[in-house]
């Protein structure tokens, strides 16, 4: 699997103002990076926008959880004619709802809380974190960095996987010679995407794609085609599964030797009934395009990625790849 996916990290940690927890949760930060890992530092947001499309998403991509409870407000307990002082303190509330939300969407978890804070609190009290206690601020870092590295070695905790499909091509100019219907007479060039399952251990189920628009780069113009299912290669079937940390490929489009400079895009035709499809998915006079592919599955997120189709001059120059937001 590629050496440069890295496992995102959801670092909960809190963030008062005055105090040394945004230093703290940097030097974390900085430490699972070292490790191969792709951390983020949850921030307190002041929008609900921001919540949901930061914190919430975030914390809907994370693969992994880090869980830091600092003290905070005193805690009392109600006697019968007044207050008295329980010794100790509440953890962060922030933090705690972080937690709760990475609980249901099932992210595993690393907790350590503070000296002090009452234990088996908030949202503590319903689920089993084992919560590591700290009482050193200046050494949490470490502590957490040597967790981190204890689950590694028992091959619990893994940076180089994502809960994630991804498109790509490994080489532009990269295609498979085919004869279509078997006919030696009409020789084709077919172009494929890759879809890589980057799951450490889970299947991608009843995988579906489709091309949801062409922008044809000379004009300007953009066309959304109807939705059709992409053919997989070497079979008929309209979904697919992906076994965890491999690939299947979808046929982006294919060229025949004998018209060259038509784009038959790569829709299972054995799964339509309409001829006006065909229409639709052909481009009779190919023009340098992007793409945009779509895979769904029913049980990964879905994955979207815009593809660049350069013809040039001659069949030899045609080059298919990714392309970045950069780019576009």
């Amino acid at each position: 699997m590629d050496s440069q996916i890295r496992a995102r990290v959801f670092i909960s940690c809190g963030q008062q103002k005055d105090s040394d927890e945004t230093k703290i949760a940097q030097e974390i930060a900085d430490k699972l990076t070292n490790m191969g890992f792709d951390p983020y530092i949850a921030v307190t947001e002041q929008t609900l926008k921001g919540v949901k499309e930061n914190i919430f998403r975030r914390l809907k991509e994370s693969e992994y959880l880090i869980f830091v409870d600092f003290k905070r407000d005193r805690l009392a307990d109600v006697g019968r004619l007044f207050l008295k002082d329980s010794g100790e303190h509440r953890g962060s509330l922030f933090s705690n709802q972080e937690l709760g939300i990475a609980t249901y969407l099932g992210t595993e978890c690393l907790a350590f809380q503070e000296q002090g804070v009452r234990e088996l609190d908030g949202i503590l009290r319903f689920i089993q974190a084992n919560c590591m206690k700290f009482d050193n601020r200046s050494s949490l870092a470490d502590t957490v960095a040597n967790k981190v590295r204890e689950k590694i070695n028992k091959k619990e905790w893994d940076p180089t996987w994502r809960y994630e499909l991804r498109l790509r091509r490994r080489d532009s100019r990269e295609y498979v010679p085919a004869y279509i219907g078997g006919d030696k007479s009409n020789l084709a060039r077919f172009f494929h995407i890759e879809v890589q399952n980057l799951h450490r251990a889970q299947i991608a189920h009843d995988c579906t794609g489709y091309i949801e628009r062409i922008k044809n780069l000379e004009t300007g113009e953009e066309t959304v085609p109807d939705l059709v299912e992409l053919k997989w290669k070497g079979h008929t079937d309209l979904r697919a599964s992906i076994p965890p940390q491999k690939s299947r490929y979808l046929d982006a489009f294919y060229i025949r030797l004998v018209m060259p400079k038509t784009i038959n895009l790569g829709i299972n035709v054995r799964a339509v009934d309409y001829t006006g499809f065909l229409q639709t998915h052909t481009l009779w006079q190919a023009y340098d395009c992007d793409l945009d592919y779509v895979v769904f599955s029913d049980s990964f997120p879905t994955v979207r990625q815009t593809f660049r189709l350069r013809m040039g001059n001659e069949l030899d120059d045609v080059e298919f790849s990714e392309i970045t937001i950069a780019d576009a």
